[in-house]
């Protein structure tokens, strides 16, 4: 992924054959398995009405997940889109409440993730 000078990402549309863009956020998720506290991470409506895609098929954040959070985005719109760091918001949180704590701690790769992996 090329970032231009001042940061930016200019994101061609699905039509150039670039099937989808791993980004992560700048934010650091702690949901402590104690909290009950899981997470959705959603798209922000006014991208998504003209063809943002920011996650495929993995929303959920799990109770006990610490570390950022990687976006599986594809740009479905005719057009570039630029994202600008700082300035562009791209996704929200929806926290939800679980009736009880986890039984056992995440096993995964990327616990603690500080870039995009698609890798397991």
């Amino acid at each position: 992924m090329k970032l231009e000078a001042d940061g930016s990402f200019l994101f061609p549309p699905f039509e150039d054959k670039r099937m989808h863009v791993l980004g992560i956020t700048r934010e650091r998720v702690n949901l402590k398995p104690g909290s009950r506290i899981a997470a959705r991470v959603e798209g922000k409506s006014g991208l998504a009405r003209i063809g943002l895609v920011v996650h495929l098929t993995a929303p959920t954040i799990h109770a006990g997940w610490n570390g950022q959070i990687t976006l599986e985005m594809i740009n479905y719109s005719p057009f570039t889109l630029k994202l600008v760091p700082n300035k562009t918001r791209i996704c929200q949180l929806i926290f939800e409440r679980l009736e009880s704590a986890p039984e056992r701690e995440i096993s995964t790769a990327f616990q603690g993730q500080t870039q995009p992996s698609g890798k397991h």
